[in-house]
């Protein structure tokens, strides 16, 4: 990674930090909230891509265990709150797709898995706010919908084909100009959208945004 990436990934990772301090807020917007899970989807994939160039193969092993277990965990209580719901209800058929625990999951390859984990997704989707009384929201139901992605992010194909440090280097260089474009040309100009109603969240956002070059430690570079 160069100084100059090293810089912009000092930035992305201040960025994603207002994204986890202000998630209510972020998310009246849809299209925000969308670019917001594209833009921390690609940092899950430069992260895998730097561990190949740095020679540590078990970076992207534990990015993936990581990533799993994070849709279990999403996909378990979901689940689990269904199978009470289907028990009141009487729905024998959803009651018995809800039959699943941690344990199961962790046996099925990476593509049954990640099936496995959208089946319940679509399940709790269509029950729309049938769960609320039993502790998991839209909010739930939407949180499994990104882990899945992150994690099919993670076990896709392109990061996998990565096998030597110097494919890593450029995969790495467009990984980084990928996130670049989704700031600067979808999260900068809708982020304006809230510079009335939501100050503090755009005011943070736009400090947050700007590189500063750590070799130099005082000097400051605007995002172009």
């Amino acid at each position: 990674m160069t100084a100059r990436q090293r810089n912009q990934m000092a930035m992305f990772m201040a960025v994603k930090n207002v994204f986890g301090f202000y998630p209510d807020e972020l998310k009246a917007i849809p299209a925000l909230e969308s670019s917001i899970t594209d833009f921390n989807t690609k940092l899950l994939a430069i992260d895998a891509v730097h561990e190949v160039q740095m020679g540590n193969t078990t970076g992207s092993t534990q990015l993936k265990q990581q990533a799993e277990k994070e849709m279990i965990d999403a996909t378990v209580r979901l689940a689990a709150a269904m199978y009470v719901y289907a028990q009141i209800e009487n729905k024998p058929d959803l009651l018995e797709k809800c039959k699943i625990s941690p344990s199961s999951l962790e046996k099925l390859s990476a593509e049954k898995l990640r099936a496995q984990c959208v089946n319940v997704y679509n399940d709790a989707f269509a029950l729309g706010d049938g769960l609320s009384d039993f502790g998991q929201t839209g909010e739930d139901v939407a949180k499994l919908k990104t882990e899945i992605d992150e994690y099919a992010e993670v076990i896709s194909a392109p990061r996998t084909a990565i096998v030597t440090r110097a494919q890593a280097r450029q995969e790495l260089g467009v990984l980084i100009d990928e996130a670049n474009d989704i700031l600067r040309n979808r999260v900068d100009k809708l982020m304006q959208l809230l510079e009335t109603s939501q100050p503090k969240v755009y005011n943070t956002y736009k400090a947050a945004r700007v590189i500063v070059d750590l070799r130099a430690g005082k000097q400051v570079v605007e995002e172009e």
